[in-house]
């Protein structure tokens, strides 16, 4: 029986994780934090899975909240102030889903020891991995775009991989009656902050709201301070709505946290990294999920990359079985992996960072073409679908022209 060490519990670590004891692999954990401090601890991060990263959780019986959790189905885009305007709203084929964190995390640290996983609760060094990658036959690093991540050097040749640093304010709030966007996801492109969004999500007291305010870290969520209470946190963030979004401010402006842990501070520098790293003797570790790629908030792929990572990676492990997991494996892991991410950290990422001129002329054309909204929003379930037209500036307007025509 193969031995596999996961240094981290999030969506990448702990999903590997439960896959590979379904496949009668030797798996231990290592995490900082047992189920009960997650679930009572504060928010983390930005969550949302589209169907088609959810497929795994489907597969191995992870999903555990399809009843609970309210299907997201709808996809609102809009724009005002420095570009042309914009107010429309694609259908998603498919729900996406919303689960906090705490929530999911702490459910399936629970599963994997209930199920004969073994588990360490302990924060990991990079001396501990010199000494423990020597007991497994794999280790992998899935612990956070920090910390341990800095074993794992930048790609500095892949496209964007040094795009901006952002940051986001994230608060879990309860749903508010009257709010436009309750069944679905709400984008504002917001001039001289960045993007406010949000979808209904579920959260350690039930059905809530996730809103976030993301933008470059040295714009106007600069200096947002270290030591805050989660009601400054919030009072904060309406601030900002009501000096950037008046109309979004009317809505939140009586918002509740959704549990007195509701908030969360994220900074993040979108990059690749390589997918292999040598502890100091010379044993080699493998990064997944956001330790090696990171996205800005903004894209929505965080949670979908790291899913899709765990799927891949499961089955390249699979596919090895008794060769060693060299260099070469990992190469070759990640590289598979890369053609479902690579898009959203490269081409994709470029159009809507940047937004040329084509791209803003599609979305005011969306404004009047719903099968283009539908086939702009789908496009973040299936980024290899999107890449395939939406990143060539002729292929798109040949799209918005024939749905002119078709009008």
């Amino acid at each position: 029986m193969r031995r596999v060490l996961i240094v981290g519990g999030g969506q990448s670590g702990l999903q590997l994780a439960l896959s590979l004891l379904a496949h009668d692999y030797d798996v231990t954990v290592m995490t900082v934090h047992d189920p009960d401090e997650l679930h009572m601890g504060r928010a983390v991060s930005v969550q949302i899975l589209y169907d088609e990263p959810r497929r795994a959780e489907r597969e191995y019986d992870l999903g555990f909240w399809d009843d609970a959790a309210q299907p997201i189905t709808d996809f609102r885009i809009s724009a005002s102030g420095e570009m042309p305007p914009f107010d429309w709203t694609g259908r998603l084929a498919a729900p996406a889903q919303s689960i906090d964190e705490r929530v999911k995390m702490s459910t399936w640290l629970d599963l994997f020891e209930h199920r004969g996983g073994k588990v360490i609760i302990h924060g990991a060094t990079v001396s501990d991995l010199d000494h423990l990658a020597e007991m497994f036959d794999l280790t992998i690093i899935a612990a956070g775009h920090s910390g341990l991540a800095e074993m794992f050097s930048v790609d500095s040749a892949r496209p964007l991989a040094r795009m901006p640093p952002v940051a986001t304010a994230i608060a879990y709030v309860e749903e508010i009656d009257g709010n436009p966007d309750r069944d679905g996801i709400g984008v504002d492109l917001v001039p001289g902050l960045g993007h406010m969004i949000s979808w209904p999500t579920y959260s350690v007291n039930g059905r809530c709201r996730l809103v976030f305010l993301t933008g470059p870290a040295d714009g106007a969520l600069a200096d947002w301070p270290k030591r805050i209470t989660p009601q400054g946190h919030l009072d904060r963030m309406l601030d900002l709505m009501r000096e950037f979004l008046p109309h979004r401010y009317e809505v939140y402006a009586g918002a509740e946290l959704a549990d007195d842990q509701a908030v969360a501070l994220d900074q993040a520098n979108p990059l690749v990294r390589h997918p292999a790293a040598r502890t100091p003797s010379g044993r080699l570790v493998m990064g997944m999920g956001d330790t090696v790629v990171v996205t800005s908030p903004a894209l929505q792929q965080d949670a979908n990359n790291a899913s899709k990572a765990a799927e891949i990676y499961l089955r390249s492990i699979l596919e090895q079985e008794d060769a060693p997991f060299d260099e070469e494996f990992m190469s070759r892991t990640f590289a598979r992996y890369m053609e479902y991410a690579g898009h959203f950290t490269g081409e994709i990422a470029a159009r809507l960072h940047y937004t040329p001129p084509y791209v803003i002329d599609m979305c005011v054309a969306a404004n009047r073409d719903q099968e283009l909204a539908d086939r702009f929003v789908n496009g973040f379930n299936d980024p290899p679908g999107l890449a395939s037209w939406f990143v060539d500036e002729e292929t798109t307007r040949a799209i918005i022209t024939k749905g002119e025509g078709t009008r």
